[in-house]
């Protein structure tokens, strides 16, 4: 799959962690930045997890730290937390749809109030020796909120930005809003990135061929399917490595014992491999222990076959 667009891994909660950004980085690369889960201020701490996830000597894979769009005194706290750490680049998520967040006026919530957005950008502007990049959606509740929101965005001069097609209040379903996505491409003067439903590479081909301007793409949600998308390396040898990598870090970090490194990788195979042996999944999803799940699994990649 060779193509000059750069490649991004998506920030998702609970799945691309630290633990499986290094892990895949480690069996296949081919990743340009994966970025981390967003940064949050809650209580007027960031929570050590966070911070954790956001430690050079903790990410072994090229990372890009995102900060949650939050009022101005927050975002600068995470922002000069991260810059200390020795990050030069940081992201602003602007496209987190989950309701208790979004309602909020964080993530794609702040699409919807632009007098908030200005006044968090010009807070960030402030701090010297870092950039940034943005990771946003078309609006919140309208796919033409961004035409309010993108020359705002000159406040800080973003390195580039990550565009997912739909409003926050779309969460993942609905069709891509391409008109619109097409619209901000053409108004926007920095370099673009195309982020949504992603699952074949000739969605790639197609998106370079319409938007040849485009700078990048990025994939969440399929990585985690099918995390050797991006090789042409594919080997059920590999997948082994990648889980054998996933579950012994897990089983390291996670200090809750046997079933919470089971609910770890139980929640990880709701998404990996769905097209797999469906016996072996359901033995995976039902293992009651630690034994009867590495016997799923094994069953599981015994009677893989890859396409």
């Amino acid at each position: 799959m060779n193509h000059p667009l750069k490649i991004y891994a998506a920030p998702l909660q609970g799945f691309t962690d630290r633990v499986w950004r290094n892990a895949h980085h480690e069996v296949w690369g081919g990743i340009d930045a994966y970025y981390a889960p967003f940064m949050r201020v809650t209580g007027g701490e960031i929570p050590h997890r966070d911070v954790a996830e956001a430690l050079p000597q903790n990410n072994t894979a090229p990372l890009r730290p995102q900060i949650l769009a939050s009022p101005p005194a927050q975002a600068v706290m995470m922002a000069q937390r991260l810059r200390d750490m020795g990050h030069e680049c940081i992201d602003i998520n602007l496209g987190c749809p989950h309701p208790p967040i979004a309602l909020k006026g964080k993530g794609s919530g702040m699409l919807a109030r632009p007098a908030e957005c200005q006044a968090m950008l010009e807070a960030l502007a402030q701090i010297e020796g870092v950039a940034y990049s943005v990771k946003m959606r078309l609006g919140y509740d309208k796919p033409t909120q961004w035409k309010e929101i993108l020359p705002l965005l000159d406040i800080i001069q973003p390195q580039e930005i990550v565009v997912h097609p739909r409003i926050g209040k779309q969460l993942y379903k609905g069709a891509l809003a391409m008109d619109e996505f097409a619209a901000l491409a053409t108004a926007c003067h920095y370099p673009i990135v195309f982020n949504g439903d992603i699952t074949e590479a000739a969605q790639i081909e197609q998106l370079k061929s319409h938007f040849p301007a485009l700078s990048g793409i990025m994939v969440g949600r399929h990585l985690i399917a099918q995390p050797d998308f991006f090789s042409e390396e594919k080997s059920v040898e590999k997948l082994m490595q990648f889980h054998q990598l996933l579950f012994s870090a897990y089983s390291s970090a996670l200090t809750g014992g046997d079933h919470q490194v089971l609910s770890k990788m139980k929640a990880l195979w709701e998404m990996m491999l769905p097209d797999a042996d469906k016996k072996a999944r359901k033995l995976i999803k039902k293992s009651s222990d630690l034994t009867k799940y590495q016997a799923a699994v094994n069953l599981l990649f015994s009677n893989l076959n890859l396409k």
